[in-house]
């Protein structure tokens, strides 16, 4: 981690806030070992003895990646019987889509798919843009977590599997970003910079939340912090008895973030995300600081990839060559600069970490 985060704060030793932070939440979230797997196990049992006269015991969210992936693969050794949600919003890539129906029907897993409407998706991923703000994920992030929490309300489900972790995203960056279920923050964006009214987008209201978090007793279970989570080993789990296919970066399941990670946040705020997910496996003790220097040296895009996804990415959001100029010309903006939800209002907001606590079973 370095400076480009200005909230870091190092101490006479020279470590770094994060590496506290991160150690405290492998001490106080992952369970390593046989006990973990015991915990996971028991989740489990919890989760079927509650839902036997039902068609499904939980759902899971499936985009192709590493996490959502092998949360898959346990999910279905542990014995659930999960409906997996894919939200299609348009960018992901052809291996991505393979990868999702080789798994799903390896392990015999119904899926549900949420498309979004493209014209006004397109319209709200533009504003965001125009916006200035730095994270551009948060419509398709808001998406996918609204769509789970709907859909469980429908079918009366309340366990959501997780594919969030520790070991790979223990270390988070507060200035590049913003909580992406603030749907107040998507609103006040849309209609600053936006051209069409949200009609069929899928949104989660502060109080949506809250009624489904306290009323729905839904519940995310981060289940890789109870299974020895290495991603290396995840990856060749995968290849070998599932045939998933590796990208070859942490979020190459979708063109957008890649351009979004590997162009926009770089070049326009001067954020590289793969110092955090370095430092997270460092912290986890799966790289050394050695290895993440090393990498973070590589360049992360090849010049004539980086000029095909700026074409490609360019026309899919209809911006000329002068509107994405202008884009990555504008001074960078806080998110702060346009109206948030109560709960939102700092990572510290005491009922929003009481809510996240009861949700995920942080303590």
């Amino acid at each position: 981690m370095d400076t480009s985060d200005t909230a870091i704060v190092f101490d006479q030793d020279g470590v770094s806030n994060h590496w506290w932070g991160c150690k405290q939440r492998l001490e106080t979230e992952v369970i390593p070992g046989a006990a973990g797997l015991a915990k996971a196990s028991e989740i489990a049992q919890q989760i079927r003895d509650e839902n036997r006269n039902r068609e499904y015991d939980c759902l899971i969210g499936v985009s192709g990646g590493i996490d959502s992936s092998y949360v898959a693969y346990w999910v279905r050794k542990l014995g659930l019987r999960a409906l997996a949600v894919h939200v299609d919003n348009g960018w992901n890539s052809e291996l991505a889509v393979a990868n999702i129906k080789k798994i799903l029907t390896t392990l015999e897993i119904d899926l549900h798919t949420v498309v979004l409407d493209w014209p006004e998706f397109r319209d709200l991923q533009r504003s965001f843009f125009y916006s200035s703000v730095p994270n551009c994920e948060i419509p398709t992030d808001h998406a996918i977590v609204s769509s789970l929490f709907h859909l469980a309300r429908k079918m009366n489900i309340r366990y959501i599997i997780s594919g969030s972790n520790v070991t790979s995203e223990g270390v988070s960056q507060e200035n590049v970003g913003h909580d992406a279920k603030d749907w107040t923050h998507i609103a006040a964006i849309q209609k600053r910079f936006g051209t069409r009214k949200l009609k069929s987008f899928p949104r989660l209201t502060e109080l949506g939340l809250a009624r489904s978090i306290v009323v729905d007793r839904v519940r995310f279970i981060p289940i890789l912090n109870y299974l020895d989570y290495d991603r290396h080993a995840a990856i060749e789990t995968l290849a070998s008895e599932l045939g998933w296919r590796d990208y070859g970066r942490k979020h190459g399941e979708s063109t957008f973030t890649r351009f979004f990670q590997e162009y926009y946040l770089p070049e326009k705020f001067g954020f590289d995300k793969r110092r955090m997910h370095f430092s997270s496996l460092i912290c986890a003790g799966q790289m050394t600081r050695e290895e993440a220097l090393q990498k973070l040296a590589e360049p992360m895009y090849e010049p004539d990839e980086l000029a095909a996804d700026i074409e490609f990415f360019r026309k899919k959001l209809q911006f000329s060559e002068q509107d994405l100029d202008g884009i990555m010309c504008a001074r960078p903006e806080l998110h702060t600069k346009y109206k948030t939800g109560l709960i939102f209002k700092g990572a510290q907001s005491p009922l929003f970490s009481w809510m996240r606590n009861l949700a995920t079973g942080r303590k």
